[in-house]
């Protein structure tokens, strides 16, 4: 079985570190924390995987706004010293899974690396509250039933990749890889995407972010720096589908959008 570490990059993100960092683990996955000088305890949380699959947490020093450069570049030196045969790209926020035939995604990988693939795509589902719901609490992927299949390109979300191969997130905003050979699975993995668990914690996580200048000059962001008081409040509308079951893999791709929700009419 090949190996593989998640590198996660976290700032206040108390809500979900542990549930990401136990569901990567129970997927086989070792992780890797990157800590961007988080206020709100996050790092004193995961501590408690410390020897237990999470692997170490590495500072990397806010400079007064969200830096994806410099988070894409910090896991990038990570990434050239671990002894992993893959690695992934991880936001707190996300939860990885494979195809409906893999039980983890360790398997998953596995089999994209026996037929000689070196990286890996992920769907993109987006879950978010209804007006007037909230999930903020700590078991939310186990109960937010509401959700769209994002899909402005494809492929999107590049997010496992073979150590050896040479391959580099970081021109392309850590969404698609750049390198002399990348050999894409040809089955997508699955990413459920926890952007918002309310109305309240969307306002508190977008309205004061500030972005990195260098970032938005090369085009980054765009989708998220035109949000503002009135449209980031939450809505239902076409592209938005609903589970029977919270934690079913019968994602549908159904009603695919371009759009994220506060792009919505």
């Amino acid at each position: 079985m090949v190996t593989a570490v998640a590198i996660v990059a976290v700032r206040n993100e108390a809500i979900h570190v542990r549930r990401c960092i136990r569901d990567l683990i129970r997927d086989g996955i070792e992780v890797i924390m990157v800590d961007n000088d988080s206020t709100d305890g996050s790092a004193e949380l995961a501590r408690e995987f410390l020897g237990h699959g999470l692997l170490s947490i590495r500072r990397l020093a806010y400079r007064g706004t969200f830096s994806l450069s410099d988070i894409l570049a910090f896991k990038k030196t990570i990434a050239d010293t671990v002894p992993h045969d893959w690695v992934l790209h991880v936001d707190a926020d996300e939860w990885l899974r494979p195809p409906k035939q893999c039980k983890t995604l360790i398997e998953g990988i596995h089999a994209a690396d026996l037929q000689g693939f070196n990286c890996i795509n992920f769907l993109e589902f987006v879950f978010v509250p209804k007006p007037g719901e909230s999930y903020e609490a700590e078991d939310y992927s186990s109960l937010m039933r509401t959700y769209y299949f994002f899909a402005p390109f494809y492929p999107r979300l590049v997010r496992a990749w073979k150590r050896s191969a040479g391959l580099d997130n970081r021109e392309r905003a850590g969404h698609v890889l750049t390198g002399p050979n990348t050999r894409l699975f040809p089955q997508d993995f699955i990413l459920r995407h926890y952007i918002v668990l309310s109305e309240a914690h969307a306002r508190r996580k977008y309205l004061a972010r500030k972005y990195a200048p260098e970032n938005v000059a090369k085009g980054w962001h765009g989708n998220r720096v035109i949000i503002n008081e009135q449209n980031i409040a939450l809505r239902t509308a076409l592209p938005l589908l609903t589970l029977d079951d919270p934690l079913s893999s019968d994602l549908s791709t159904a009603n695919p959008t371009r759009l994220h929700f506060w792009e919505w009419p």
